[in-house]
C-alpha cells in the first residue's frame, strides 16, 4: 500500500471526530498546510496507528435506532454536504438504509 498525502483540503477526512485527534500511521504524510489546520483547530496529532475502538451496543428498539439513524443521515446530508433538496435527501437516506440492511444480513 502506498503513502497518502494529507493536505489542508482533505485533512478533515482523517480526523477522529470522537477524539479530536489525527492518527498519523506509516501510510500518511502531512503537508505543512495540514499541520497548520490541525494547530488552528486544536486537533491533536498522534504518531502511530489508531487503536481499534470497541463498539458497545446499547439495547434499543429497532424502530428507535432506525429513526435515529435516519435523522443522523439527514443531518449529515444537510450539514456536511450542504444538500437542501428534500427529495434528494429522502432518496439518499433510503438508499443508505437499504445498503446498511443488506450488510447486516
Amino acid at each position: 500500500m502506498g503513502k497518502q498525502l494529507v493536505g489542508r483540503d482533505n485533512v478533515e477526512e482523517f480526523i477522529s471526530q470522537e477524539e479530536q485527534k489525527l492518527y498519523v500511521g506509516q501510510t500518511l504524510i502531512l503537508t505543512p498546510g495540514a499541520k497548520d489546520y490541525l494547530q488552528e483547530n486544536s486537533i491533536a496529532v498522534v504518531y502511530g496507528e489508531q487503536p481499534e475502538t470497541k463498539v458497545q451496543s446499547v439495547p434499543k428498539s429497532e424502530a428507535t435506532s432506525r429513526a435515529d439513524l435516519n435523522g443522523k443521515i439527514q443531518q449529515l446530508l444537510k450539514g456536511d454536504f450542504s444538500i437542501t433538496d428534500s427529495k434528494l435527501i429522502t432518496e439518499v437516506t433510503q438508499k443508505v438504509m437499504e445498503k446498511l440492511e443488506k450488510l447486516q444480513q
